[in-house]
Parts: structure tokens; sequence; C-alpha cells
């Protein structure tokens, strides 16, 4: 065999293992990307049927307090046992969104590993991250919004508490059961306290706090009112009574489904930006 004849065949040769290298190289590569880009995908299905679950169960509690509001029958006890309902679902929600969270993270790191093999998948995998990026955005602001309706949902319970206290202080007065009455009231102002600290919430409407406020001046005027009862003081019974009545009807003003939608529109934009984002991931 001539020399050249044998350089021929070597350089064929290695030609031949370059070309299988290439094409080993590739085809490793694409199927590694393809592995992890499914792997992502899996892990962005689960996180939007989680956040389909969610909004479900959100809208069954909305649909829950629009025909409690709608009976015409005002039931605080029902009130606020729907929200403490609100605040543990909204307590898991935010749970939930901080596991889905870190699950995408971790597959989204995992789109960048081995990138000296899924050099000829990046586009792909680049692809993949940013569906990731944008379902990670959904959960960041899915999990402010859910964090702020826990804040409502407390500050509500705690006012329908109050009112749970006053129709008890209420029957207790007409009774003539004082002493039952003053344990009553100091429930009450306990629950009417723990209110208005939660009343300086970002998404609850001022005139909240002005109500808590209207409502420990109320709590105030019955202490009097028992106070002056205790002392068969007659004149202090009556400004007592005079100025409770007058504590109630100031109460009486505030219209609580205009203050409800309020805070509907507070949030709006965000369950929008959600939604938006989500659209983007999906």
């Amino acid at each position: 065999m001539s020399r050249r004849l044998l350089t021929t065949i070597v350089a064929i040769v290695i030609a031949v293992i370059v070309v299988i290298g290439i094409i080993g190289y590739a085809v490793t590569g694409l199927a590694y990307a393809q592995t992890r880009v499914g792997n992502a995908d899996k892990t962005l299905g689960t996180v939007i049927s989680h956040q389909n679950n969610i909004d479900s169960s959100f809208s069954d509690l909305s649909a829950k307090f629009k025909s409690l509001s709608s009976s015409g029958t005002f039931d605080p006890l029902q009130e606020r046992d729907l929200f403490q309902q609100f605040v543990a679902n909204e307590t898991a929600s935010a749970a939930t969104y901080d596991r889905d969270d870190a699950s995408l993270a971790s597959a989204r790191a995992s789109l960048g590993e081995q990138q000296w093999l899924t050099f000829l998948a990046r586009a792909n995998l680049d692809h993949e991250a940013t569906r990731i990026d944008h379902a990670r955005k959904a959960l960041a602001i899915a999990k402010t919004a859910a964090t702020g309706y826990v804040q409502v949902g407390r500050f509500f319970a705690a006012l329908y508490d109050s009112e749970l206290d006053f129709q008890a202080f209420s029957t207790q007065i007409a009774t003539a059961d004082f002493g039952a009455a003053n344990t009553t009231l100091g429930t009450m102002k306990t629950h009417v306290d723990k209110g208005l600290q939660l009343s300086t919430a970002p998404s609850l409407p001022a005139e909240l706090h002005t109500l808590m406020g209207d409502f420990e001046t109320l709590v105030s005027d019955f202490s009097k009112l028992l106070a002056a009862a205790a002392a068969n003081d007659d004149t202090a019974v009556v400004n007592a009574e005079n100025s409770v009545q007058a504590d109630a009807s100031k109460l009486t003003t505030y219209k609580i489904d205009d203050i409800m939608a309020k805070i509907a529109a507070y949030y709006r934009p965000l369950y929008d930006q959600v939604s938006s984002e989500l659209a983007r991931a999906a």
C-alpha cells in the first residue's frame, strides 16, 4: 500500500470518527436538553394546576360572601366564620406559592446545566427558562395578593367578632345582667383593639380605621354606662345612654358593601397581572 493511499485512508477514518462524534454530541445534547425541557414543562403544568385550584376555591368563597350579603339578613357569626375560612385558605395559598416557586427555581436551574453539551439546543432551553420566569413572576404577585388578603380577612374577622360581642352585650344590658355585660365588654374591647391595629393594612380603605376608632368610642361609652349604673347615678346613665345611641347611629353610616368594592378594586390589577404572566408561561 502506497504512503499516499494510507494517508488517505487514515484521513477518511478520522473524518468518519469526527462526524460520528459530532452526530453523537448533537443527539446526546438534544436528548439531554429535551429531558430538561420536559421536566420543566411538568413543573409548569403542576404550578398552573395549583393556581387553577386556588382560583376555584377563591371563587367559591366569593360566591358565599355575595350570597350572604344579598340575603337581607345580617349574621355576624356567619360573616366571621367565612372570613376565618378565607384567612385559612389564603394562608395555605401563600404556602403553595412558596413551594411552587422553589420547584420552578430548581427546574430553571436545571436548564442551565451541562451547557457544553446543550449548545445546539440553547434556544429551546432559553425559551423554557423565559416561560418559567413568567410563572415565577405570577407566583410572586399572587403571594403578595394572598398575604394582603390574609390581613383583610383577619380584620373583618375581628370586626365581626366585635359585632357578636355587641349583640351579646346588648342582650345582657337589656336583662340587667351587668356582671356578664362587664365581662363581654372586656372581650369586645380586645376585638376592637385588634381590628384597629389591623385596619391599617395597605389594601383597606381609610374609613375602616375611622370605623374602628368609632367602635372604640362606643366601647368607652358602654364602660361609662356600666359605671353609672353601678353607682346608681341616673343623670350619668342618661348621658351615657345618649352617647351610646349616638355612637351606634354613627356606626350604621358605614357602607360595608362599598368598602368591599374598594378592596376588590385594589386587588383587581394584581390578579390581572397574574393572569397575564400565567398566560405567557403557558
